[in-house]
């Protein structure tokens, strides 16, 4: 009797030196994560500056990846830093308390240079990506290493060096590099499933066509886009390549328009199958396969991303199925390309 708890009393010490372990192995981990973040980007004149490229790249795979909660107290420890998010977000709120023409007129008149107000007045970015939101302030600015970077309402991205330019100076393109920002955006009709055209989304110079789903009972609605990024610094590297998806479930509002509600996000089943071009000088292709469940969020209010491993190279097309879930909603919606 005595040697079993003995053994018990063994086991027992066994298992609690294992957990301080695993704990202080996490802990550390993450002391690592926070401290590549805080040495890897900085806040210079209210935009973020990023170390350089290389800090860029990796930093984003780790930022994508966060929680809404996440990306709340990151932003935190940035001080002088605002995001375009945290802005997105607090319109969203505000738009709650809309109730009349007057307070709709009002509220358009603040976000005119921010918000986007669909035609059913449901509200959207008024320039970038929702990834660009996190990283950009109000003006779609950030920077890495010498390049400064801004994303535009006329849906551009516009790279230069040297000094700080203003909106006025922007204007003369001379000496900047523009590059194209399309949104993902599927069919604006109500579709009862997410049933696209049958085949492959078919890419044009680096860009995914526009699609968006959604699904709804006339009082809630999930939308799902699916986002193709593609970043070419210069003409030496052939870039990377990015899907993810975002997820919002909106609700009607009593005057008119729909707005964001907070609930809980689910996906499973999603199944992709990328084909992309390493080298844009040479034929051929590769084709990135990704199996996976999205792990779900609680209680979340705002648009949610699902993030996909880059990849190097530029995209071709891309095939595949997956389910996104939301409470409330009925019918969850599948789509499959």
């Amino acid at each position: 009797m005595k040697i079993n708890q003995n053994l018990s009393r063994l086991i027992l010490l066994s298992v609690c030196i294992t957990l301080l372990f695993s704990c202080k192995k996490d802990a550390n981990k993450e002391n690592v994560t926070e401290k590549t973040l805080s040495t890897a980007v900085t806040v210079e004149n209210g935009y973020l500056k990023f170390r350089d490229q290389k800090a860029f790249d990796s930093l984003q795979n780790i930022i994508i990846n966060y929680s809404p909660q996440e990306l709340d107290r990151w932003e935190k420890g940035l001080i002088g830093f605002n995001s375009y998010r945290s802005t997105y977000l607090k319109a969203q709120r505000e738009y709650d308390n809309v109730n009349s023409s007057e307070n709709f007129k009002l509220f358009k008149a603040k976000y005119a240079d921010l918000i986007t107000i669909r035609p059913d007045s449901s509200l959207t970015y008024g320039f970038g990506t929702p990834f660009s939101a996190i990283i950009t302030n109000n003006s779609g600015e950030l920077k890495i290493g010498d390049e400064f970077r801004k994303y535009t309402k006329e849906n551009s991205l516009i790279l230069y060096t040297g000094n700080h330019k203003n909106a006025s100076e922007l204007k003369n393109t001379s000496n900047l590099t523009i590059l194209p920002v399309k949104r993902l955006l599927m069919t604006n009709k109500n579709v009862k499933s997410l049933a696209p055209p049958q085949g492959s989304t078919m890419f044009n110079n680096g860009m995914l066509s526009q699609y968006l789903f959604y699904n709804g009972d006339g009082k809630r609605r999930l939308y799902v886009e699916l986002w193709y990024e593609h970043n070419q610094p210069n003409l030496v590297t052939y870039g990377s390549s990015r899907f993810y998806f975002v997820v919002l479930q909106e609700l009607k509002k009593t005057f008119g328009g729909w707005r964001s509600n907070e609930t809980d996000y689910y996906s499973n089943g999603v199944d992709l199958r990328f084909t992309s071009n390493f080298n844009p000088n040479s034929p051929g292709s590769s084709v990135i396969y990704f199996n996976s469940s999205f792990n779900a969020f609680q209680g979340v209010t705002g648009p949610i991303i699902y993030n996909m491993p880059s990849f190097a190279g530029s995209g071709i097309s891309i095939t595949g199925t997956g389910r996104f879930t939301t409470g409330g909603v009925p019918d969850a919606p599948v789509f499959g390309y």
